[in-house]
């Protein structure tokens, strides 16, 4: 008798255990399910953006916050999920990769670039070792700068980029770089992967200072406030619209050609995100530059 409930016992044990393995299993394999039905719908609100750009540019070459593109489009249900998501324009932001022409430091943008860090309160040092960072040498351009001997000597040991960055969290591993610089510094840069002008419709009060010599923050709070009434059409609107006396820079225009998407999505059991970047050329429907998931 002993034995026999020994052995149900036993027997009951094992089962117990099967059927919770296969609880597990099941509920693994079904939040897979759930993921992946997840980035389907992730892609479709990436598609959807493709079409927000394209169908802008066949209808206007001027790009301002007031169009279609840059309403944040409100959570919505689809398939069981909630879906929320924007287009952010990138032209609008200080291309980090300006910082270097074929392979040199561009004095230009460097000093565009110190005068952006003096109006957010960063060492303007900071410069230096960005552009140090992307050039393609390994001689210091200051005292406070650093190239591939500083890096090395670290631990773990390793090498400046000595090439353009893909994105700017890759700034965490400059010389002078920690998440609070980061998070100060990224609402006004980015990271494209060419030469770009500065859109002036859409740029912060902050970016229009560093590049118009002699404009305050002030002033160019003024000119942000100014825009967001009317935008300006085209380079000559933008010069009318300075204060007496500063001229338009170079390297500035009133349309742009890289955005960034920002889409998420929520389930009752997960919650993902994702980031792309597109290139619009002309008419076409953009191209995708890349994707990543968070």
């Amino acid at each position: 008798m002993l034995v026999a409930m020994l052995v149900v016992a036993m027997a009951t044990l094992a089962a117990s255990g099967f059927m919770f393995r296969s609880q597990v299993e099941w509920r693994r394999l079904d939040t897979l399910r759930l993921q992946d039905q997840a980035r389907l719908v992730l892609r479709a609100t990436d598609q959807w953006a493709a079409s927000v750009l394209q169908d802008d540019a066949q209808h206007s070459s001027v790009d301002y916050r007031g169009e279609a593109w840059a309403t944040q489009l409100p959570p919505v249900e689809a398939e069981g999920y909630r879906v929320s998501g924007r287009i952010e324009d990138q032209d609008g932001l200080f291309n980090l990769n300006n910082l270097v022409v074929n392979g040199k430091a561009d004095s230009v943008q460097l000093a565009v670039f110190s005068k952006l860090l003096r109006a957010l309160r960063l060492p303007e040092a900071l410069a230096m070792t960005v552009a140090d960072w992307l050039d393609a040498d390994d001689t210091p351009l200051g005292q406070d700068s650093a190239e591939s001997a500083y890096y090395v000597a670290l631990s773990p040991p390793y090498l400046a980029g000595n090439r353009p960055l893909v994105r700017v969290n890759e700034l965490l591993r400059v010389k002078g770089f920690d998440r609070h610089v980061l998070s100060v510094l990224q609402p006004f840069v980015t990271a494209l992967p060419t030469q770009t002008a500065i859109n002036v419709n859409t740029a912060p009060a902050e970016v229009l200072c560093a590049l118009v010599t002699g404009l305050s923050l002030d002033d160019a709070y003024a000119l942000v406030a100014k825009r967001d009434r009317a935008y300006y059409r085209n380079i000559q609107d933008f010069q009318q619209a300075l204060p007496y006396g500063l001229t338009v820079p170079g390297g500035i225009s009133v349309s742009s050609q890289y955005f960034l998407v920002r889409a998420n999505i929520r389930h009752e059991r997960l919650a993902i995100g994702s980031q792309v970047l597109y290139q619009r050329g002309g008419q076409a429907s953009p191209t995708l530059v890349w994707r990543a998931e968070l």
